[in-house]
């Protein structure tokens, strides 16, 4: 894993900057990257809902898709700048044809200054399935806010982690998760949908679009395709999601500065 990190920081950051931003954080905290290039990203395909959730909202000539992992949920998006991040060197090497420009980095351990200097701003931002994998994601979204544009938007994905069918699955397996146990091992936050709106707002970001995929309660069962499931879920995301969408953009009230 060590020669992989080495190979695609060599090979994707250009920046000498951002190379040594790199080598610095390698240096801190080399099992932090370690854990993610050893994520079984080769069954990890994004979701047709939610390609077609980025490719309809996506808008203007510049996008940042962070944590893009193996399989880019932006990968069908043309645009005129396309710029993906991502801290596993397994993934950045594999999907850094995907894009204009790629970076290995660890946006969480990078400060917001340093990226915008670097990277610039974006019209569109995409946090694809991201977020749950920190533990404090309250500070990458401050990033996302700060590297949008003023008309920007920022679209956002997330597992839902108190879903009815990871309740069933517990349930079923006296205590311990069974289908969902991956699920759970490799998120940190998994958060309702008023905790992440929380988050969005103090970072300046409101909800513009909510939408999301209703979840199944044993595996299979219900089709989310049956016909008014989805309508049913939508009394209760919190507990019939399977995954939440979000379209953010930059809060009216938010006066220049960070301050409201």
């Amino acid at each position: 894993m060590e020669t992989a990190i080495k190979n695609a920081g060599f090979a994707l950051n250009r920046i000498p900057s951002l190379e040594q931003e790199l080598k610095r954080q390698v240096k801190e905290n080399p099992l932090y990257f370690n854990r993610f290039g050893d994520f079984p990203y080769d069954n990890w395909k994004p979701a047709r809902q939610r390609v077609e959730f980025i490719n309809k909202y996506a808008k203007g000539s510049s996008l940042l898709d962070i944590g893009c992992g193996y399989h880019p949920v932006t990968s069908e998006i043309r645009i005129k700048r396309k710029v993906g991040l991502d801290v596993s060197a397994r993934a950045a090497l594999k999907s850094e044809k995907e894009f204009n420009e790629f970076y290995f980095l660890d946006i969480a351990n990078t400060g917001k200054e340093v990226l915008k200097e670097n990277l610039g701003t974006f019209d569109t931002i995409v946090a694809a399935e991201f977020l749950e994998h920190l533990e404090n994601p309250a500070g990458v979204i401050e990033k996302i806010e700060y590297l949008l544009n003023p008309k920007g938007r920022a679209l956002v994905t997330l597992p839902n982690g108190g879903s009815i069918a990871g309740m069933v699955d517990k349930l079923r397996n006296n205590g311990e998760y069974g289908r969902f146990k991956l699920y759970h091992k490799t998120h940190a936050s998994l958060l309702k949908i008023g905790e992440w709106e929380r988050l969005f707002k103090m970072a300046g970001l409101d909800v513009y679009l909510f939408d999301f995929r209703p979840s199944d309660v044993v595996e299979g069962f219900p089709k989310e395709t049956m016909p008014g499931w989805k309508a049913f879920c939508s009394l209760f995301p919190d507990l019939l999601a399977h995954q939440f969408y979000f379209m953010l953009e930059k809060s009216n009230d938010k006066k220049p500065g960070g301050g409201k």
